[in-house]
């Protein structure tokens, strides 16, 4: 949203007669919201530098720089 939008979108909160007990559930929700999203925006971080990292050690191993560990081994250590 622009900030037009956001300003219009307050102006219309505003003119509501929304008691304490909806402005906090309100409140709430929209913090739940943010709240969600930064957590997924970090796992998928997460997630992105796990792949990354999987795919440089792969390159590595293929260079002959990084020894591979046996199937078994890993096997082993789950």
């Amino acid at each position: 949203m622009n900030a037009i939008s956001l300003n219009n979108l307050w102006s219309y909160l505003q003119s509501l007669t929304l008691t304490t007990s909806n402005k906090k559930w309100l409140a709430d929700h929209l913090y739940e919201a943010v709240e969600a999203e930064k957590a997924a925006g970090q796992s998928k971080a997460e997630t992105l530098a796990q792949i990354d990292k999987a795919l440089k050690e792969f390159k590595l191993i293929q260079e002959g720089k990084l020894e591979a560990i046996p199937a078994e081994a890993l096997l082993d250590e789950l």
